[in-house]
């Protein structure tokens, strides 16, 4: 047993597939678990985690913010990311073999951390990973300073200047690095970093345009998860776990506000219409209407939007307002709200469920006692053997006793 309490599987059962069509389970990142009002409400039922070549490697751009870089693969993330409601309602109704309805489950896990930008596991989430991110964000934001002010003002922030020290100093830890010096450069850099992230959590919660709100959210998410690891490696499970379920919940409190308000703002209908025909499907149009307003309507929402529009919106004039400010997001130019505000809700979709994700390891990093980096060692050592399709499903023991108490 590579966990204790846990079993390495070779497939995921119709079943699982037919419970997430039914709503029973839901996917998030690369953790399978019981749905809010089942008996076994939160429980994890699957951990999917890739243990191949990261799929983020196979799509260059990815680590963009929407607007400021826009020649993003969109053709190749729309072959990687069939993640949606819809298409899990295809699977349970044309299962075929196991090992088909596997892949086609492993790769809605894939496409949801494509469009993430992030990996499905925390151990992927490393201080190079972050440290190489942050770069290539300070790169692109530096191109729209000129005309973006506020992204002028963050890069001369003195708290910029610090993480990128933090992150140095962590990047000279080896094995070779005695392990009282580890110890120290793990404590202090874990010390600024989560004073920084404090600033960051606070410019995340104040952004009122897409170009601010999505570079804080980038910062304070990376500062987060490099506060959490160095927690982590330092020992300290069961903190790290309550600093990244903290992270999470503050993270999901903003990107709501961030999707309903700058986002999808007061005229949600207008997705309905022809000019977005071609790009955003009902089913996606549903899912993100569930997630901005925190409320579960799938189809629903579709009624309710019918009732308000049965023109296009821009391509025939239908609305020639402007303004783009906080709560209007209408009139802002059919080509800035595919450039722009349809990546970034895809994107915060995408990595809310990863994040939900991080909380559910993080859980289990703690139950088996370890870290990030020994959890990382332990995948590099297993057996091609033991991966589906560069995946390790893992399943808990006490999955029977689950399926009888329901």
């Amino acid at each position: 047993m590579i966990f204790p309490g846990w079993t390495v599987a070779r497939a995921i059962p119709d079943e699982t597939i037919i419970g997430l069509a039914a709503g029973k389970y839901q996917l998030y990142g690369g953790v399978v678990r019981w749905a809010a009002g089942t008996p076994n409400a939160g429980q994890i039922i699957r951990h999917l985690i890739p243990v191949g070549l990261n799929p983020l490697s196979a799509i260059p751009g990815l680590d963009f913010i929407p607007g400021i870089v826009a020649n993003i693969q969109l053709n190749q993330l729309k072959d990687m990311t069939k993640f949606n409601t819809n298409q899990l309602m295809q699977l349970s109704g044309q299962i075929n073999t196991l090992s088909e309805s596997t892949q086609q489950i492993l790769q809605i896990a894939t496409g949801t951390a494509v469009l993430s930008g992030l990996g499905l596991v925390v151990s992927s989430i490393g201080f190079v990973a972050i440290n190489n991110k942050l770069n290539t964000i300070d790169g692109r934001l530096k191109e729209i300073q000129k005309d973006v002010q506020a992204i002028k003002y963050f890069l001369e922030s003195s708290e910029r200047a610090k993480l990128f020290a933090a992150l140095n100093a962590l990047l000279k830890i080896d094995a070779r690095t005695a392990s009282e010096h580890r110890h120290t450069i793990m404590h202090n850099s874990r010390n600024t970093l989560a004073e920084i992230n404090m600033r960051y959590r606070e410019l995340f919660s104040e952004a009122s345009t897409i170009e601010t709100a999505m570079a804080n959210e980038e910062y304070f998410s990376l500062t987060a998860l490099a506060q959490a690891r160095c927690t982590a490696e330092l020992g300290m499970l069961d903190i790290a776990h309550k600093e990244i379920e903290e992270m999470n919940t503050f993270w999901q409190t903003q990107a709501h506000r961030i999707s309903k308000e700058i986002l999808v703002g007061k005229y949600p209908e207008r997705f309905l219409a022809t000019d977005f025909v071609d790009d955003v499907s009902v089913a996606e149009l549903t899912q993100w209407l569930d997630f901005v307003y925190d409320e579960k309507k799938g189809l629903g929402w579709i009624d309710e939007l019918r009732r308000k529009i049965n023109e296009t919106w821009y391509s025939k004039g239908w609305f020639s307002g402007g303004g783009s400010g906080l709560n209007q997001n209408v009139g802002i130019g059919l080509e800035k709200e595919h450039k722009m505000l349809i990546p970034a809700l895809r994107k915060l979709i995408a990595r809310g469920a990863v994040f939900e994700g991080y909380v559910a390891q993080y859980e289990l990093l703690e139950e088996q006692q370890m870290k990030p980096s020994e959890f990382e060692h332990k995948l590099a050592s297993l057996s091609e053997s033991s991966s589906v399709d560069g995946y390790l499903i893992l399943e808990p023991t006490n999955t029977v006793q689950l399926k009888e108490s329901v």
